[in-house]
């Protein structure tokens, strides 16, 4: 009876392992939209990050760009696993490929993050802009600042 037992709760754990497995493997979709785009000039970029520490050092996990057209832009992260994610886009609107800040280190060209959670007292904040991919695609609609 023992041997019963026990060949049944290995069979079982076996079974919930390879089905955990299977869960943590898969991807999924983040898609972004901006459509408060004041003109149709330059290129939106979004960068995808995965900790506080990888956005405090600008080492995105995913990089996207896109034209805007019709005062609104649009993009798609691809193969983004479960975790904790943030986004930050902003709109290079005289295409020199980076954003522009003034004197005082201000900026000049507008950008946005996920939560629309702007902190303006300083740069994005991780804690504030993330959210969960957890088992499903995603949507987000960033507006710009």
């Amino acid at each position: 009876m023992v041997r019963v037992v026990l060949v049944i709760a290995m069979s079982l754990g076996s079974f919930l392992g390879f089905s955990q497995e299977t869960t943590t493997n898969k991807s999924f979709d983040v898609v972004v939209t901006i459509n408060n785009i004041q003109s149709n000039e330059g290129t939106v970029y979004y960068v995808l990050y995965d900790s506080a520490e990888a956005m405090m050092n600008r080492k995105a996990i995913q990089r996207q760009m896109a034209i805007v057209k019709d005062g609104a832009s649009a993009i798609i992260f691809t193969n983004v696993k479960a975790g904790v994610y943030s986004i930050v886009c902003f709109h290079d609107e005289n295409d020199n490929k980076q954003m522009d800040f003034n004197e005082m280190g201000m900026p000049l060209e507008k950008y946005g993050v996920s939560n629309n959670a702007i902190n303006p007292y300083g740069p994005p904040n991780f804690s504030t802009t993330k959210f969960d991919v957890i088992d499903t695609n995603l949507t987000f609609e960033i507006e710009l600042f």
